[in-house]
């Protein structure tokens, strides 16, 4: 493939655009970057210890770093912490044990019998770990100090080092947001690459796109697996059970992966076909390797854990040879793309050499490989994007017919998101919250695919209620005044729902300022309404344009009469029908909701039971009618007493129920009294003919061990039955106990 001397420039100027944004960003995880001095960590003494078999564990070159390995003799490793914590005062900070996140079974900490860290696992990632696991995190008790002993225990999964450090719990979370922040751009830069060569290749489709988008999902999968991320879903659970063996086997899949999308990069299958034969069997070989590693990984752990650095090794130097072809054949940033692997191999044996404990294990050495792969994925993705330019001619040939076919698309997303939005949205809302939810979005969405300064919606009458919504809302002020004074020549000018555009002047000019399109609203007389969008300049509105909003308005304004249908379905079936409280059913989920609340919340609960005195009396003497007219009357007299967070419903026959959030014993009481001075005071009359009323009224709270709701709601009913054979229209108040059930009253 031949290039331009022109083209060079541009394709090295995005290479190093790329590499700036990237060491930016290392430049800011820079522990020097701290804008906060912090305390040093703990002189620790690391002591290794013998198993049951007297084997003695093995520490790194530097004696910090515990040693363990997949081989039967340092499966197992243990050894002895030591170190001295500073007297505690007022201003000690929380200390804790910190490692680095290494590929091992099971860790923990103990003295002794007497206190136990709890195990960590690589494969099974905790909730309190956070959602980014990024090291083992073990938190002291405050109350130590002076010289402490710990041991140390750990089972690995693959050659690793543990390297403890006491440090405070303030720069452990240092370490945990730089390793965070470190893995998410590794995560998001690889998503990201993939997601826009995927684009590229629906655009282009030139395979050797959607070449890269494997490989950059495959970076990310093994990113995944040795940052040990992989295991926090259960859908991936294969890993877990793979172990050791499953690393091994994603590494060599990468590695399959990377020398593939390097021949696609370096196009070499026309000037070295037989390198390319060797290489694909080379690939085909790794598969092999997979396979058997996978069918008998517990015999192969051994020897996996030995040759997997030689593969790399292999890799590396075919990878280097096949890159320095391609720079003599002037490839685009074939040159960056070789110093990238070179920095990818550098890393990885940065961290084998951690894995041993010959170096440190810092914040580099950890994910220094992970910025290497993003590296040389970036130079490679711009390398790829270069060849863009060979299909500029057919873009240009099928840009008019793609356009209008992405308009029209734009145009249903942009309507499918308005559906979803207004479903979304309206769920839940009061009934006078529904106009302006839907107009508000309705307006924002038109705005996007309909340039406008203002966009205006005017309801009058529509399900019994006038609205006015205008986007942006900084200008409602000014709209209102001006379209309350123009609202019946508005009307009057869309009485045959005819659009309307005229030019908007300023007074004692001619030339036009704004162009203003008027739009009615498809909603049944008497009820109307229209929408006012105006646009700064002298361009009209298209036709398609209005036919847009045409469409999006008759969709908002289904979604409207659809959720208040809604409400007042769900109106009729939560509220009885005679006396406009809760019915029954309403009133147990609520009974069962706020008790559970109160119970898990710890906060006082309270119930009231109110029964009518001798409403049988009424109902034999003056009809079922009577009693109807009197319990509408009776429960709008107790509703009136109640606040918002209070609720109340109907019971059952003449009998009520209230609930009472944050009520303890003696306000129940008092608001109890006040439903039944207010019932007793109350002037009802039935036919003209007045009628006494009154009520009595158990009161019952909720105990600290009752989560549900039948005891409190028992004790209430028993507290009534009490009143009523105290002479009624009184109050009572359950005690916490009753002896027996007393009898009906």
């Amino acid at each position: 493939m031949a290039f331009t001397n022109w083209d060079m420039p541009q394709h090295w100027f995005r290479a190093i655009g790329v590499v700036v944004v990237l060491l930016l960003g290392m430049y800011a995880l820079s522990p020097s970057r701290a804008e906060a001095p912090h305390l040093q960590p703990l002189a620790v003494e690391l002591v290794p210890l013998a198993d049951a078999q007297g084997r003695l564990s093995e520490l790194g070159s530097d004696a910090k770093s515990l040693l363990l390995g997949v081989s039967g003799d340092t499966r197992q490793a243990h050894a002895e912490l030591r170190f001295v914590l500073p007297p505690r005062d007022s201003e000690s900070p929380h200390w804790v044990i910190w490692m680095r996140r290494a590929p091992v079974e099971t860790v923990e900490l103990r003295v002794n019998d007497t206190w136990k860290s709890g195990s960590r696992s690589f494969l099974a990632p905790q909730r309190f770990e956070g959602p980014m696991p990024v090291g083992y995190l073990f938190r002291l008790p405050s109350t130590w100090e002076g010289e402490i002993r710990l041991q140390l225990d750990a089972t690995a999964m693959r050659l690793a080092a543990l390297r403890p450090e006491v440090i405070s719990e303030e720069q452990a979370n240092r370490y945990v947001q730089e390793a965070t922040i470190f893995a998410s751009l590794s995560y998001a830069s690889l998503l990201i690459l993939s997601l826009m060569t995927l684009a590229l290749f629906f655009a282009s489709r030139d395979s050797g796109f959607l070449s890269f988008f494997v490989f950059c999902l495959c970076g990310v999968l093994l990113l995944a697996v040795f940052n040990g991320h992989v295991y926090l879903f259960e859908p991936f659970g294969i890993f877990r059970f793979l172990g050791g063996s499953g690393l091994h086997a994603v590494s060599l899949l990468f590695e399959v992966v990377s020398l593939r999308i390097l021949l696609r990069y370096t196009d070499i299958e026309q000037t070295r076909p037989t390198l390319v034969k060797a290489i694909n069997n080379g690939c085909v070989i790794l598969l092999l390797a997979i396979g058997l590693l996978l069918a008998w990984r517990e015999h192969l752990d051994a020897f996996a854990g030995i040759f997997m650095p030689l593969f790399w090794c292999l890799g590396c130097v075919v990878a280097f040879y096949v890159l320095g072809e391609a720079w003599r054949r002037r490839v685009p940033l074939a040159g960056a793309v070789f110093f990238s692997v070179l920095a990818i191999a550098l890393s990885i044996l940065a961290w084998e050499l951690a894995s041993r404990g010959m170096i440190a294990a810092t914040l580099w050495t950890t994910y220094g490989y992970q910025a290497g792969i993003v590296l040389c994925a970036s130079m490679i993705a711009v390398g790829l994007i270069s060849r863009i330019s060979k299909y500029r001619e057919q873009r240009d040939r099928e840009q008019r017919a793609r356009a209008d076919s992405e308009r029209r698309m734009y145009r249903e997303a942009v309507r499918s998101e308005l559906m979803t939005m207004l479903q979304t949205s309206l769920r839940g809302v009061a009934e006078d919250e529904v106009q302006p939810i839907v107009f508000r979005h309705l307006l924002e969405h038109l705005r996007r695919i309909v340039p406008t300064t203002t966009a205006v919606a005017v309801a009058r009458g529509y399900h019994g209620r006038d609205t006015l919504v205008v986007q942006p809302a900084a200008y409602l002020d000014d709209v209102e005044a001006n379209v309350g004074q123009r609202l019946q020549t508005l009307r009057k000018q869309l009485a045959g729902n005819i659009e309307l555009q005229r030019p908007v002047t300023k007074t004692g000019e001619l030339t036009p300022v704004a162009i203003e399109a008027l739009i009615a609203l498809p909603v049944r007389a008497p009820a109307w309404g229209l929408i006012v969008l105006e646009r700064s300049g002298a361009t009209v509105f298209h036709p398609e344009e209005l036919t847009i909003v045409r469409e999006l308005a008759r969709l908002a304004l289904l979604q409207a009469d659809e959720a208040i249908a809604a409400l007042h379905l769900r109106h009729t079936a939560e509220i009885d029908a005679l006396t406009g409280a809760l019915n029954r059913r309403s009133l147990d989920q609520s009974l069962a909701r706020t008790f559970q609340h109160a119970h898990r919340k710890g906060l006082p609960l309270s119930v009231l039971f109110v029964d009518i005195d001798r409403f049988k009396a009424i109902n034999d003497k003056l009809g079922h009618a009577s009693g109807d007219h009197c319990l509408r009357e009776i429960a709008k007299t107790i509703a009136a007493q109640l606040s918002e967070d209070d609720i109340f419903g109907r019971y059952g026959g003449e009998e009520f129920l209230v609930i009472l959030p944050g009520r303890q014993t003696e306000m129940a009481r008092a608001i109890a009294e006040q439903i039944r001075l207010a019932v007793e005071h109350t002037d009802v009359r039935y036919q003209e003919q007045p009628l006494r009323l009154t009520v009595s009224i158990g009161v019952a709270t909720q105990l600290s061990h009752e989560g549900q709701p039948q005891p409190a709601v028992e004790r209430a009913d028993k507290a009534l039955y009490a009143a009523k054979r105290a002479g009624r229209n009184r109050v009572n108040v359950a005690p916490a106990v009753f002896a027996s059930r007393p009898a009906t009253a």
